[in-house]
């Protein structure tokens, strides 16, 4: 493993490179992976974990921080841009063409939770993503319009746009800045299960980073409640798409709904359900992640 630097216009994004220990000298190249990292998350929580695990299955792997997220440049800091996101799936995928052990014409993504969402939508308009894997995914405009158990009214949302237009209004005029939390505070037993673990996972010493502080901007709110991840999929996702998600995940009919929407339309979709698992074993469960694994670099040797 490495830290590395990716070029993204006039910024740059913190990332990690993992290279895979081979011996066969007949291969020239290998195939490349990136993946991208849940809402709030950094490259060396979930995504780095899973870039290593699969480098360890012959995959040239990278893991990076979003703009304006992370160790990545881009202001404002702590904004969560939908476009922004899927557009820095676009600037990894140039930095592993350029390397030299890196076959160009077999570079796929991996994305977990919200990033499951930006690597669906990276890969509906950029055709040099041969294949995708997510897991525990998430729709983040579905999510924010929905809810986390996707049943709630856009009554609600749209108070909670008038409340977030009146604080960035606030900010204009000279206020400091409004956030907002991904996961709920420790202990917060009103919040869904899967968010209850989320915290536990984030806000703990199981996965926590000093560069993932579990707080987004309020003007985070306007962009990411128009966004949809699954937007054109059924005109331009054609490449191989392999959907994990746990049993029992609360998410998981952000899954379902992508795979219903695929259906009949790209034959290349494979929906794994994992019996018992829930939002969070896919992040760091191995009794989940040492399957997902193997499921994923199966599935990604045959494109």
């Amino acid at each position: 493993m490495q830290p590395i630097n990716i070029l993204k216009g006039s910024i740059t994004l913190a990332g990690l490179l993992f290279q895979p220990n081979t011996t066969n000298t007949t291969i020239s190249q290998l195939p490349g992976i990136v993946v991208v990292h849940p809402g709030g998350g950094v490259k060396e929580q979930a995504a780095g974990f899973y870039a290593r695990r699969l480098s360890e299955e012959g995959f040239v792997t990278v893991a990076y921080d979003a703009a304006h997220q992370g160790a990545s440049g881009g202001l404002p800091h702590f904004l969560e841009d939908p476009n922004s996101r899927v557009s820095d799936v676009s600037a990894a995928v140039d930095y592993l063409e350029r390397l030299d052990s890196v076959d160009s014409e077999r570079i796929a993504v991996v994305g977990i939770c919200a990033g499951g969402g930006y690597a669906v939508a990276a890969a509906t308009s950029d055709h040099r993503i041969r294949a995708a894997a997510i897991l525990s995914a998430l729709n983040i405009g579905d999510s924010d319009r929905l809810g986390w158990y996707g049943n709630e009214t856009v009554e609600s949302k749209l108070e909670i746009l008038d409340r977030v237009a009146e604080r960035i209004r606030n900010e204009s005029e000279g206020a400091e800045p409004g956030f907002i939390t991904y996961v709920p505070a420790l202990g917060d037993t009103s919040a869904p299960y899967d968010l209850q673990q989320a915290a536990d996972y984030y806000l703990t010493p199981r996965a926590q980073h000093p560069n993932s502080q579990n707080v987004m901007l309020d003007r985070s709110i306007p962009l990411t409640m128009k966004f949809n991840a699954y937007n054109f999929i059924e005109e331009y996702l054609t490449q191989p798409l392999l959907i994990i998600a746990g049993e029992l995940a609360e998410s998981r009919w952000h899954s379902e709904r992508l795979a219903g929407i695929l259906e009949g339309k790209n034959d290349a979709v494979r929906k794994v359900i994992m019996p018992g698992g829930r939002h969070m074993d896919l992040y760091d469960n191995e009794e989940y992640v040492g399957p997902a694994i193997q499921q994923i670099a199966e599935f990604f040797q045959d494109f």
